[in-house]
């Protein structure tokens, strides 16, 4: 990638610039875009290297409380259903192996803060498919709710009846979160890879992978998704 800057904070409205190469002023627009690339790259170059990657401060503050906001809302207007296990053709409900509860996210939704997640999602999708030919061709997320003494055990995204699942995607919605709370993220490649979900953290990798969530202590919060292709690979 082209060093356009040496210093970022996607949190800051006021970006500091110190040009390395290109003296010529961008618009607000056109840098965000710079830095929205450079997150991109971030990511595949991650998922090249050890399957997954993570980055925080994609997602502003003020889009995190919203999405929050919105979680909440529903879960306290009771929307939320315990997940299951499988597809549509063998989905089960089985709380020794996972017993979060969810809620599916449409796409038509008019909800300003899922909008703006939808088409931050579109434009990663674009990516994959311009630069790496990914083939992503749709996306599905809902939002997911760990009550304390909440987890999911180890296991795969990917169907053994559907494997168009290529990526898997997690947004933490949570407010705040210390060591002590629990509910990491483990991702299995050569080793234990643990994550703790934090406030705006994304994680992005193959939803071949295994991985589990650790039991939680404290309500744990997040929005959570696949980027799918059409075909079985």
């Amino acid at each position: 990638m082209p060093d356009y800057f040496n210093f970022i904070n996607l949190n800051q409205i006021n970006i500091s610039l110190i040009w390395s190469s290109d003296k010529n002023s961008l618009s607000q627009d056109s840098l965000r875009n710079q830095l929205m690339v450079q997150e991109y790259e971030n990511l595949i170059q991650a998922l090249l290297e050890k399957g997954f990657g993570s980055v925080d401060n994609w997602f502003s503050t003020l889009e995190i409380e919203g999405l929050r906001k919105e979680l909440l809302l529903r879960y306290e207007n009771d929307a939320f259903r315990l997940a299951g296990i499988g597809n549509k053709l063998n989905l089960q409900k089985e709380k020794t192996i996972r017993n979060d509860k969810i809620h599916w996210l449409k796409q038509d939704t008019e909800n300003p803060f899922e909008v703006q997640f939808f088409k931050r999602i579109e434009a990663f999708s674009d990516y994959l498919n311009r630069t790496c030919f990914a083939g992503i061709s749709t996306f599905e997320f809902h939002y997911a709710v760990y009550e304390p003494g909440s987890f999911y055990k180890r296991h795969s995204d990917q169907f053994n009846n559907d494997d168009c699942r290529r990526f898997s995607f997690v947004l933490y919605l949570n407010e705040s979160w210390e060591s002590d709370d629990g509910g990491e993220l483990v991702i299995y490649t050569d080793q234990s890879n643990y994550i703790l979900p934090s406030a705006g953290k994304v994680v992005f990798f193959s939803s071949e992978l295994e991985h589990e969530v650790k039991v939680s202590n404290a309500q744990r919060l997040s929005l959570t998704g696949w980027l799918r292709t059409n075909k079985v690979f």
